[in-house]
C-alpha cells in the first residue's frame, strides 16, 4: 500500500512540475500570470444576439422566416 501512495505522489510531483513550464511558457507569451483572474473578461449572457432565455444565440430558425 505504502509504494502505491508514493508511486501516487511520485507522479503527482511530476504533473506539478509539467504544469509549472506551462505557466511559465504563458507568462513568457502574454506577460501575466495565467491564475490571475481578469476583470473585464465576465461573459455576458444577454444581449442582442440572446434568445428568449438570454441564453447566447440560438440555433438560427428565425433566419428562415
Amino acid at each position: 500500500m505504502a509504494v502505491a501512495v508514493r508511486s501516487l505522489q511520485d507522479q503527482l510531483e511530476k504533473a506539478k512540475e509539467s504544469l509549472k513550464h506551462v505557466d511559465d511558457n504563458i507568462r513568457k507569451l502574454t506577460g501575466r500570470d495565467p491564475n490571475e483572474s481578469r476583470p473585464g473578461q465576465i461573459r455576458r449572457l444577454g444581449g442582442p444576439m440572446a434568445g428568449p432565455g438570454g441564453g447566447g444565440r440560438g440555433r438560427g430558425i428565425n433566419l428562415l422566416r
